[in-house]
C-alpha cells in the first residue's frame, strides 16, 4: 500500500494538482495539510484514466468527478466530465424539438457540417441557408431517388434551428401517422395536444411523406387538418419523398379499400403546392456508396 509521501508525490506531480497549486500560489506544504482533500480529488481523477465513455465510468456518480477549489481555503467540487456535459448537450438538443423523429446519430449535423459532394446537393444547401436565416419563409418540397440525401439535408436545417432557439417538429410521416392513428383511440385529451403542436410549430418537416398507407383519416382528417392550418398561417412546412407532386396526387387519390377520392387528393396537393416550392435533388444513392 502506498504511504502517505510517496502518494504525496504521485500527487504533487500529477499535471491538474500540480497546475491547481501554481494557479493559486500554494506550496507543496498545502497538501500536507489538506491531504484527505487533495487525496480525495486525486483518487476521483485517477479513476478516469483510460476513460471511453460513461458506459464504464467508475465515479460515486456517473460524470462526477470530485475537483479542486480554492477561496482562501481548499475545498473539493464536484465538476461534470465531458462525455456527461456531451450526454447533458444532446439530451437539451432533442428536448428543444416540439417533436422529432431524428436517429440520435445525427444530433451533430448541421448545414455548416454537411457533406456536399455534389451540385445539386450545393444547390439545396443555399435554399436551406435561407430557410434557416429567414430570407425565405416559404417550404420545400423536396423529392428524389432513395438515398439522394433527401432527409440528411433537411435534419442538417431542422438542427440548425433548433441550434438557433427556433420550435422545431421533425417528423416521420408514417410514423407519426400510426402513432396519432392509436392516440386517437387510447387517449383524446393528449391526441388533440399534440395535434395541436404540429399545426401551430413554426418549422415542420414531414418527412417521407407519401410512403404511408392512404386512408381517409390519414389523408382528410389529419394531414389535411395540419397542413391547411399552416397554409392560412403561412407557416413554414417542409417536406421530403420519393414521389412527384404529380404522383402524390395518384397517390392520395385511392385510399385504402380503393376508394376514389379525387377532390379529397386535389384539396391536399392544393395546401402542399401552396406551402412548398419544388425541388429535384438528383444524384447518386449515397447509402451505397
Amino acid at each position: 500500500m502506498i504511504d502517505r509521501q510517496n502518494k504525496i508525490i504521485d500527487m504533487v506531480n500529477h499535471p491538474y494538482i500540480k497546475k491547481f497549486l501554481e494557479e493559486n500560489n500554494l506550496n507543496n506544504n498545502c497538501l500536507n495539510k489538506k491531504y484527505y482533500t487533495f487525496e480525495e480529488s486525486y483518487d476521483s481523477l485517477m479513476k478516469c484514466n483510460n476513460c471511453k465513455g460513461l458506459y464504464n465510468c467508475r465515479q460515486k456518480e456517473i460524470g462526477q468527478i470530485t475537483t479542486l477549489a480554492y477561496d482562501g481555503e481548499v475545498y473539493n467540487d464536484l465538476t461534470y466530465c465531458k462525455y456527461y456535459v456531451e450526454k447533458l448537450n444532446k439530451e437539451k438538443h432533442i428536448n428543444s424539438f416540439i417533436r422529432s423523429d431524428i436517429p440520435e446519430n445525427y444530433n451533430d449535423v448541421y448545414l455548416n457540417n454537411i457533406q456536399i459532394d455534389d451540385e445539386s446537393i450545393s444547390n439545396l444547401s443555399l435554399m436551406l441557408y435561407d430557410i434557416l436565416d429567414g430570407i425565405n419563409n416559404k417550404g420545400l418540397y423536396i423529392y428524389g431517388d432513395l438515398g439522394v440525401g433527401k432527409t440528411y439535408s433537411c435534419i442538417a436545417l431542422a438542427n440548425s434551428l433548433v441550434k438557433k432557439g427556433e420550435k422545431v417538429a421533425f417528423l416521420k410521416c408514417n410514423y407519426f401517422i400510426n402513432e396519432m392513428r392509436q392516440l386517437i383511440t387510447s387517449d383524446n385529451e393528449e391526441y388533440e395536444k399534440v395535434l395541436d403542436n404540429i399545426k401551430k410549430v413554426k418549422y415542420l418537416f414531414l418527412d417521407d411523406i407519401g410512403t404511408e398507407q392512404v386512408t381517409s383519416y390519414s389523408r382528410d382528417d389529419l394531414l389535411f387538418n395540419i397542413l391547411d392550418y399552416r397554409m392560412e398561417n403561412r407557416l413554414c412546412t417542409i417536406f421530403t419523398s420519393n414521389l412527384s407532386k404529380e404522383s402524390l396526387l395518384k397517390h392520395y387519390t385511392f385510399d385504402k379499400y380503393d376508394n376514389a377520392s379525387t377532390i379529397k387528393a386535389k384539396r391536399l396537393l392544393e395546401r402542399i403546392d401552396i406551402l412548398s416550392d419544388n425541388y429535384v435533388l438528383q444524384g447518386a444513392n449515397k447509402r451505397r456508396g
